[in-house]
């Protein structure tokens, strides 16, 4: 979202419900993590302001997800909270699609 405009830059169709938390890290820029109501974390690729999902992961231990955010030393660690089963944890690095995307390995902090 630029702010200095009237009109969002786009618009994403992330979930089946609600989207109740987004989460950015100045690590690997152009990365966005969503999650919703709909017990998923999905990952997104919003480089040159084309968005395109990543990958989708299902917490079905989850009543409903409502928080997520980066490990600040940790880049690919993203906690994420729900109502009920505490909370979660993904270590999006062992996603192929993630990885492909933005060019990592393990000890990077992307392309």
């Amino acid at each position: 979202m630029d702010m200095r405009q009237e009109k969002p830059l786009y618009t994403i169709s992330a979930h089946s419900n609600e989207v109740s938390g987004i989460a950015l890290t100045k690590l690997l820029p152009g990365l966005l993590a969503t999650c919703s109501a709909d017990k998923t974390v999905k990952l997104w690729n919003i480089a040159d302001n084309k968005p395109s999902c990543l990958a989708s992961r299902e917490f079905p231990e989850a009543n409903s997800l409502h928080c997520l955010a980066f490990c600040p030393d940790y880049p690919t660690m993203l906690a994420v909270g729900a109502l009920t089963g505490g909370l979660l944890m993904w270590d999006i690095s062992t996603n192929k699609d993630f990885r492909d995307n933005f060019n990592y390995t393990a000890g990077t902090t992307g392309s």
